[in-house]
C-alpha cells in the first residue's frame, strides 16, 4: 500500500447539504476510512489508516458514489517499464499496482512493456510512481502523450544503447562458451574424452556465470526479495547447481565428470534468446511506433503578417497554420488557403493522395504533396485524430481475453510448481538409481527448460501486431474481445445513408403547395443549419448554389430516425419521413403519396402547424465500392441486411442492385434494435452504421462497425472504426480479426504444448542442460516469430 493518507475527492451531482450528509455518512461506513464532504466545494476529503490494507477500498468508495448517482473525475496513466524479463515480471508489476490505495485498475501488457493504470484525477503524482518502482525490482516512469515524437526518439536511442551493450555482452559469452560447443562435438566422437583440462573449464565458465549471468542474479534476487519468482530464479538455480557441483569436484580432486559447460551453454543461449525476443518484440510495435513518428515538434503559425514556428503543444485552436510543401501536418484542420494532395496511408490506409482544397478537413500526421496550404486549427494535442488513433490502438493492445486471465493464474503458480518438479526429480532420480550426478543435471534441465515466458507473450504479442497491422489499413479495433468476435459473425448488417451510399445526396425534385419553391426551401433550410445529416447538407448545399437564404429557426429539435421540428415564422415546422407527418396527423394528398410509392428519391415531407407545405426528393448515389463489398461479405458465406429509415422503395431499389440477401425500410431507430436483437436470438451479428439514429443498434450488435466519418456517437458505441468511408474494409477486418486470433490460439498451443512435453522430456533424463537452455530461448522466439508474420498479412482486395 502506498502511504497516502488522504485524498481531496471531486463528487458532482449533490444537490443539496443533505445529500453532502448521506453521503459522508456512507463513505464512513466503510472501513479504515474517515470522510468529510463540502457541498459548496463538490470535494470529499478522505483519510486512509495506515493500519487497514486498502487494497480494495478506492473500488468501495466509487461504489457509493455509484450507488448515489454521483460521479467524480477518474484518470488513466500510461507507464513505461524497464526491466521486465517475463510474463510473471509483468504479473507482479500490476499485483503490486492493483495493492495500492489510489489505484482503481493496473493492467500491464509484457509486449509493449507498459502499464495502464486508471485512478482518480490527479490522484497519483511522479512521486508516487517513483514509490512504486522502488517496491519491485523493475522501474516505471510516466509516458509522456504530449510530444510523441520526442519520446519515441529518445526510447529508440536508449534502445540502441541498450541493443549495442547487450550484443557486446552476447559476443564475450559465445567466444567464452565457443570452446565448450567444440569440446561437447570432438567429445561425441572420442569416447567420450574431453580435449578441455578441467582448470580451463573453470577459467572459461567463471566470467560467463558471474560477470554475464550477473542479470540473472540481480533478477532472482529482487524477485525473492519481493516474496515471488519468476524466470531469472529458474536460471540462477539451474546453473549455479551444475557450476558450484563441478567446482566441489574441482576443488575436492574428485575425478568425476564436470558440468562447467552445462552453466556456460545455458546462459550463454538464455541470454541470446533474450536479444532476439527483445528485437521481436520491438518489431512488434512498429506500427505504434510509425504513427508516433507521424507528429511534427513544431508548426508554423501565422502571427501578423508572418509564420512562427512554436512548439506542436503551444498550438491553440484557431491557430492559422502553414503547410510547407513535403512537410507533415501538425494539426487537423480546415482548409482556409491553397491546394495539394495530402498522403494520408498511414492514418486512413488509402494508399492514393487525396486532393484537398478551400474547406476541405485535414488529419494531423498527413504528408503534404506539391502545394502549400494554410489552414484553421480544429483540433490540437489529445482531440487530434492521430493522438485518438494512437490512443484507440494503445488501449486495444493493453485489453485482454478471458483466455488470458487463466495464462496469467498460470503464470503466477508456474515457477513455483516447476521448483517442485526439479525437487521431486532430483530425489526420484537419487533414490531410484543413486546416481548422484543424473539426478543433479535432469533437475537442472527441468529448471531450465520451463518457459514461462511463451506463455506470457502467446496472446499480447499476436494483438500487438494484428492491431497495428489493422491500424495502418485504415481499421481501429478497440478491443481483443472484438478480435474473439469477428471471426465467428454469420450476419452482417448495414445503415443505408452513408454507409452503402455516399452520403452527399442531391435534390432531384421539389414540391410546393404555393408553388413557391423559394419559401419552401428557405423555412426547411432553417431547420437543417446545425444538422449533419447527408440529406441536411443535400439541402444546404443547393440552398448555396441557388442564393436561397435560410430562415430564422428556434427550438431546433432532431427527431432520431423520422426528421426534424422547430419553430419557424412562429409556425410550429416539422420536415422529415412519411411516420413523422402521420405523427403530427398532417394529411398528403393521395396522388402524392402513390407517385412517391415508385420513386427512388428519399423525401422528406414538410408541414407547418399541421399543414401540408410540399416534399423534397433527395437522390443519393451508392457509394462505388459498396456492390464488391457486399459480393466479398457473400463470398465468405455472410448473410448481409440493410436496415434503414428511408422508405420502402428506395431500400428495396438498392438492395436489389447489392443483390443483399434481405432489406427492411421505414424502420426507427428501436425497430433497429428490434430487428437486430431478434437477428441475435440465433446468429453472431454485426452492425455497420454512421448516424446518431444508428447509436442503440451499434451498442447492441455483437460486433459494431462505424464509418470513419460518421457521428462520435456512432463510432463511440464502434467495437471498430473504419478510417476511410470504404465499406469494403468490413471485409478485411474479418479477415485481419481471424488471422490475429489464429496466432492468438496458435501461440497458446505451442507455449502449452512446448511446456507439457519438455519438462516431462527433461525430468526423465533425455535432455542435457544445454540442449533444454537453448530449447526454453526457442520457444519463446517461436512465439514471438508467429506474431510477426501477421505483418505479412496482405488482402488484394481493397486498393
Amino acid at each position: 500500500m502506498t502511504n497516502s493518507s488522504t485524498l481531496k475527492l471531486p463528487v458532482y451531482g449533490m444537490t443539496c447539504a443533505g445529500c453532502a450528509t448521506g453521503l459522508r455518512s456512507a463513505l464512513n461506513a466503510l472501513e479504515g476510512i474517515q470522510a468529510e464532504v463540502n457541498f459548496a466545494l463538490e470535494v470529499a476529503q478522505i483519510s486512509f489508516d495506515p493500519e487497514i490494507d486498502h487494497k480494495n477500498t478506492l473500488n468501495l468508495i466509487m461504489s457509493v458514489l455509484d450507488q448515489k448517482g454521483y460521479q467524480t473525475d477518474t484518470e488513466t496513466i500510461l507507464l513505461t517499464a524497464e526491466g521486465w524479463n517475463c510474463a510473471n515480471c509483468a504479473n507482479t508489476t500490476s499485483k503490486m499496482l492493483n495493492a495500492q490505495t489510489l489505484v482503481l485498475n493496473a493492467q500491464a501488457n509484457l509486449a509493449t512493456e507498459k502499464v495502464q493504470v486508471q485512478t482518480i484525477k490527479g490522484a497519483l503524482k511522479k512521486a508516487d510512481i517513483d514509490t512504486f518502482s522502488s517496491l519491485i525490482p523493475y522501474s516505471l516512469s510516466i509516458s509522456s502523450k504530449q510530444n510523441f515524437k520526442a519520446e519515441n526518439a529518445l526510447k529508440i536511442a536508449k534502445q540502441k544503447a541498450a541493443d549495442k551493450k547487450a550484443l557486446l555482452t552476447i559476443t564475450i559469452s559465445i567466444l567464452l562458451s565457443l570452446p565448450f560447443l567444440v569440446n561437447m562435438v570432438m567429445m561425441f566422437f572420442n569416447n567420450h574424452i574431453s580435449l578441455l583440462s578441467p582448470w580451463l573449464e573453470f577459467a572459461l565458465a567463471t566470467p560467463v556465470q558471474f560477470i554475464i549471468g550477473a542479470r540473472f542474479y540481480k533478477g532472482a534476487w529482487l524477485s525473492v526479495k519481493n516474496y515471488s519468482t519468476n524466470m531469472d530464479v529458474l536460471v540462477v538455480l539451474g546453473t549455479s547447481s551444475a557450476y558450484f557441483y563441478s567446482l566441489f569436484l574441482l576443488f575436492g580432486g574428485l575425478n568425476q565428470p564436470l558440468y562447467f559447460e552445462s552453466s556456460a551453454m545455458v546462459i550463454t543461449l538464455v541470454t541470446l534468446g533474450k536479444y532476439l525476443e527483445h528485437r521481436a518484440k520491438q518489431s512488434t510495435t512498429s506500427a505504434i511506433n510509425a504513427l508516433m513518428a507521424l507528429r511534427p515538434d513544431t508548426a508554423k503559425v501565422k502571427k501578423g503578417n508572418i509564420f512562427v514556428d512554436v512548439n506542436i503543444d503551444q498550438v491553440q485552436l484557431g491557430d492559422l497554420v502553414q503547410i510547407a510543401i513535403g512537410e507533415k501536418v501538425a494539426v487537423d484542420g480546415l482548409v482556409i488557403e491553397g491546394q495539394s494532395y495530402l498522403d494520408e496511408s498511414l492514418l486512413t490506409g488509402e494508399s492514393k493522395p487525396v486532393i484537398k482544397q478551400h474547406n476541405d478537413s485535414v488529419i494531423a500526421g498527413s504528408i503534404n504533396g506539391d502545394g502549400v496550404l494554410l489552414i484553421k486549427t480544429t483540433a490540437v494535442g489529445e482531440s487530434t485524430s492521430l493522438s485518438k488513433i494512437i490512443s484507440l490502438v494503445e488501449n486495444a493492445q493493453m485489453s485482454k481475453a478471458p483466455i488470458m486471465q487463466l495464462v496469467d493464474k498460470i503464470s503466477a503458480i508456474f515457477v513455483p510448481v516447476v521448483l517442485l518438479i526439479a525437487t521431486i526429480t532430483f530425489l526420484a532420480w537419487y533414490l531410484l538409481t543413486g546416481d548422484f550426478q543424473q539426478a543433479l543435471i535432469s533437475a537442472v534441465a527441468v529448471l531450465v527448460i520451463a518457459c514461462p515466458c511463451a506463455l506470457g507473450l502467446a496472446t499480447p504479442t499476436a494483438m500487438v501486431v494484428g492491431t497495428g497491422v489493422a491500424a495502418q489499413k485504415g481499421i481501429l479495433i478497440k478491443d481483443i474481445d472484438t478480435l474473439q468476435k469477428a471471426h465467428k459473425l454469420q450476419t452482417i448488417i448495414f445503415d443505408k445513408t452513408g454507409t452503402l451510399t455516399q452520403g452527399k445526396g442531391v435534390i432531384n425534385d421539389i414540391y410546393s403547395t404555393t408553388q413557391n419553391n423559394t419559401t419552401l426551401l428557405s423555412m426547411l433550410s432553417a431547420l437543417q443549419t446545425g444538422s449533419k445529416h447527408p440529406i441536411a447538407h443535400a439541402i444546404k448545399n443547393y440552398c448555396e448554389k441557388n442564393a436561397i437564404s435560410p430562415l430564422e429557426a428556434s427550438e431546433v429539435q432532431a427527431i432520431s430516425g423520422q426528421g426534424i421540428q422547430g419553430i419557424v415564422s412562429g409556425k410550429g415546422l416539422v420536415a422529415g419521413n412519411i411516420s413523422l407527418m402521420n405523427h403530427f396527423a398532417v394529411k398528403i394528398p393521395e396522388g402524392l403519396l402513390d407517385k412517391q410509392k415508385t420513386t427512388t428519391g428519399s423525401i422528406v415531407y414538410v408541414a407547418a402547424d399541421g399543414v401540408f407545405l410540399g416534399y423534397v426528393s433527395v437522390e443519393d448515389a451508392l457509394r462505388p465500392e459498396s456492390s464488391e463489398a457486399i459480393q466479398q461479405l457473400q463470398g465468405r458465406g455472410l448473410e448481409t441486411i440493410m436496415l434503414s429509415g428511408d422508405k420502402q422503395s428506395v431500400v428495396e431499389h438498392i438492395s436489389q442492385q447489392l443483390r443483399m440477401n434481405k432489406s427492411f425500410g421505414e424502420l426507427k431507430p428501436e425497430q433497429k434494435l428490434e430487428k437486430l436483437t431478434l437477428l441475435q436470438n440465433s446468429k453472431q451479428v454485426a452492425m455497420v452504421g454512421d448516424g446518431v439514429n444508428d447509436a442503440p443498434a451499434l451498442a447492441q450488435a455483437d460486433v459494431s462497425i462505424a464509418m470513419g466519418t460518421g457521428s462520435d456517437v456512432a463510432k463511440e458505441s464502434a467495437s471498430i472504426t473504419l478510417m476511410r468511408n470504404d465499406p469494403r474494409l468490413v471485409a478485411l477486418a474479418i479477415d485481419i480479426s481471424k488471422a490475429t486470433w489464429g496466432k492468438i490460439q496458435q501461440n497458446l498451443f505451442w507455449a502449452f504444448i512446448f511446456n507439457t512435453v519438455a519438462i516431462p522430456a527433461a525430468a526423465l533424463g533425455y535432455l542435457n542442460p544445454a540442449i533444454a537452455g537453448g530449447a526454453m530461448a526457442l520457444s519463446s522466439i517461436t512465439v514471438l516469430s508467429n506474431s510477426l508474420l501477421l505483418k505479412r498479412f496482405k488482402s488484394h482486395q481493397v486498393k
